[in-house]
């Protein structure tokens, strides 16, 4: 039932939003009303007597203006067009704007509208530019001369200045001029502004201005220096004082040739007792607020009804973390074979830490007699002769010059078709989206437990989001994670930092510590020859060779390496060469900074090299130098140190666990000065870097694919053990 209701009111929700997003984009537009008005009002046939009508602060009432002033002007056949002072609209959304322009399609006349406080509130002065036309302007009719004044401030009042006493001196030349402003220049506290509006008020008297029309809470006549000034706000709006009749109106103006009549015109009367006139003023403005809110109401009473149900379900279902200690667990024949399913969103020949490390699992639990099979992307070239690959159509794959990428179609039923053609265990994933999503849709489905390494350290690559950069690093990339994770049957971490990040963001889902081990074969039976040519290439003249291996993007920090490099060769008399292993969109930039530092004959960028050839370089190498502090394992340290390179890194969740100050390395701050000279008392001092080369040596032992093939395969059968259990327990509910 509660679920339901949730569901309902999430319907709802989408409808309403859907409503408001229609209203945007799809229901007819409008643009420069006014022109278009003064036009039609252009077109008609002028006379030297007509009659006008004035209103103010209609802000988008019904029952007042909508139901009462537009039938009674229409019922006078003698006006020719309307005018609104000012605040015709409840404020300056888009939806107020097509509201008001709904309610002036009941006019049988014109109508052109001035602006006010209320057009320009919530960013509205776009659109009544957009929707009526400029702030500011005059137009001519029956010898008579109109000008609208802007005084909410949109419009600098010193621009107006010159522009209104040229429009007055062309006015001189007619019988009648009008003034239609929002703000009365009478009152201090409306025009702020003391020069302007001494300016108005003396030019409206030197050129003697008819009238001039301002916008209030209530009818108003008085004569200043000459000129008579009509206040007119009983158009609908909020309205606690009395007119000078106690009723809503606007005013109708008789212009004749020897002058004009300015009259109020009562539509809605009120009770004369002053409280109750209050509480039916009050009780009409909310009647029309509510009409032009209701959308935005209803949006805003469904979301809080939402927000209570989800809250009401969290707090009113019965919790317990404490694991259930009379259930009885049929255990798993640990020699059993599994059928394993792994998703990724990149693997071989993608260049990667991700796809590595993939590979060397299966590879290794093939070993071990289980079926691994791999869904992945498909590459251009890439072969899976030897594998159990299953290479997913895409919906898009690009390659250029910096970088290449390939996107599986999640969406395809060759996904479902492959996977069902397997008796799959268990199903590990390696990214908490895509891909991974899709593997953990089809576990769902098929009652198969799910588990996820966390390879990525999200966090790291916002830079890359087209917009909420901030809003990705801090909040949404640590909530996609935990949110996957929760979903999971267990979670693998390569190091106990990416642990204890997981339990810091709320995954309480089992997890196992288990780093990506190396490959030890590919460092073995290496001659000597090839270990020398490597060396003569690129350190010809005996120097010390460094070496990093690294994707070229942004989040490694290869920059820091660069910067560091430079101290080395401005501080040290020790020759030295550093090769830079990998490849992608930052290298023109990274080559660039190289030349500009003059650091081309000791730093090397050399491009891709087969993963299985890498190898050779770190024997090749006398130290391993890394800056990334995007990792969440140190999968090249350790290969480094299988290859007896010490390690100089900077302190980071994916380093700070495989480094051991001063046994195999070192970690630092990231700190340019202090990461180099650790660099450089190791390339100083021989005898120290031989030892701590053969402690790296020795280290990287302890993460052979074998002791990891087996770590991971007991972890699957624990929790195939456990995801068999409760499902038996659920049914037998």
């Amino acid at each position: 039932m509660l679920k339901n209701l949730i569901y309902s009111a999430s319907v709802i929700l989408i409808i309403i939003i859907s409503y408001k997003v229609y209203l945007s984009f799809h229901e007819s537009d409008f643009k420069n009303r006014n022109y278009e008005n003064i036009k039609m009002i252009n077109s008609g046939e002028e006379a030297g007597v007509f009659s006008f009508a004035v209103e103010g602060s209609i802000e988008n009432s019904i029952d007042v203006f909508q139901n009462e002033i537009i039938q009674n002007i229409n019922s006078h056949k003698d006006i020719a067009f309307n005018i609104s002072t000012g605040d015709a609209v409840l404020d300056g959304s888009e939806d107020k704007y097509r509201i008001l322009n709904t309610a002036l399609k009941g006019l049988n006349v014109p109508s052109v509208i001035g602006i006010g406080n209320s057009e320009i509130s919530d960013g509205g002065a776009r659109l009544f530019y957009k929707h009526f036309g400029p702030y500011y302007f005059s137009f001519v009719y029956g010898g008579s001369y109109f000008i609208f004044i802007d005084t909410t401030g949109t419009t600098a009042f010193d621009l107006q200045e010159s522009w209104l006493s040229d429009e007055l001196i062309k006015a001189d030349d007619y019988s009648h001029i009008f003034v239609i402003m929002d703000k009365s220049p009478l009152k201090q506290d409306a025009i702020k502004n003391k020069d302007f509006r001494t300016f108005l008020v003396d030019k409206f008297s030197e050129h003697k201005v008819t009238g001039v029309f301002t916008n209030g809470n209530a009818f108003e006549e008085n004569i200043e220096k000459g000129v008579t000034y009509y206040s007119s706000g009983g158009a609908g709006g909020l309205m606690l004082n009395a007119s000078a009749t106690g009723d809503y109106h606007y005013l109708k103006v008789d212009v004749t040739p020897g002058g004009a009549v300015v009259k109020p015109v009562d539509i809605l009367t009120v009770s004369k007792n002053p409280f109750i006139k209050m509480i039916e003023g009050i009780w009409i403005y909310i009647h029309s607020v509510f009409y032009a809110q209701f959308v935005n109401l209803s949006l805003g009473i469904f979301a809080v009804w939402l927000i209570f149900l989800i809250m009401y379900r969290k707090v009113s279902k019965d919790v317990n973390y404490y694991r259930d200690f009379n259930r009885t667990h049929k255990s798993i024949d640990l020699n059993r074979k599994l059928n394993i399913a792994m998703f990724t969103n990149n693997y071989l020949p993608f260049v990667g830490g991700v796809p590595v490390s993939v590979n060397r699992l299966a590879t290794a639990l093939r070993k071990k007699g289980n079926r691994v099979v791999i869904f992945a992307p498909y590459y251009p070239g890439a072969d899976d002769s030897n594998d159990d690959v299953v290479r997913c159509k895409l919906l898009r794959y690009k390659k250029t010059d910096k970088f290449s990428f390939a996107i599986a179609n999640i969406y395809s039923k060759q996904i479902s078709k492959e996977f069902d053609k397997y008796d799959f265990d268990v199903i590990h994933v390696h990214h908490p989206f895509w891909m991974g999503k899709k593997g953990l849709k089809l576990g769902i489905k098929k009652n198969i437990p799910v588990i996820l390494t966390y390879h990525t350290r999200l966090e790291m690559y916002a830079q890359n989001m087209p917009i909420f950069k901030l809003t990705f690093k801090n909040i949404l990339s640590h909530g996609m994670i935990k949110k996957f994770a929760q979903k999971c049957d267990g979670i693998i971490a390569p190091t106990e930092s990416a642990k204890e990040y997981l339990e810091n963001i709320g995954v309480s889902r089992e997890k196992l510590v288990m780093p990506t081990g190396v490959d030890s074969e590919y460092y073995e039976n290496i001659d000597e020859c090839t270990i020398k040519s490597i060396k003569k290439t690129y350190a010809p003249n005996g120097e010390m060779l460094l070496c990093s291996v690294s994707r070229l993007s942004s989040e490694k920090n290869i920059r820091f390496l660069i910067n560091g490099l430079k101290y080395i060769k401005e501080n040290t008399p020790l020759k030295f060469k550093c090769i830079i292993i990998g490849d992608g969109p930052d290298r023109g930039d990274l080559q660039s900074l190289i030349d500009e530092y003059s650091l081309k004959d000791y730093v090397l960028l050399i491009g891709t090299v087969n993963q299985n050839e890498i190898p050779r370089y770190y024997l090749a190498s006398d130290l391993f130098v890394f800056s990334s502090q995007s990792e969440t394992q140190g999968m090249v340290l350790l290969e480094a140190m299988s290859g007896k390179c010490p390690v100089v890194c900077v302190r980071s969740s994916g380093t700070d666990d495989m480094v051991r100050n001063g046994f195999n390395g070192y970690k630092t701050s990231p700190d340019i000065t202090e990461w180099a000279e650790k660099v450089m008392y190791l390339i100083e001092n021989r005898e120290i870097l031989e030892k701590m080369s053969m402690n790296a040596f020795k280290y990287s032992k302890e993460f052979t694919l074998d002791k990891m093939a087996e770590n991971v395969s007991m972890f699957y059968k624990k929790l195939i053990s456990v995801h068999e259990n409760e499902t038996r327990e659920n049914e037998n509910v």
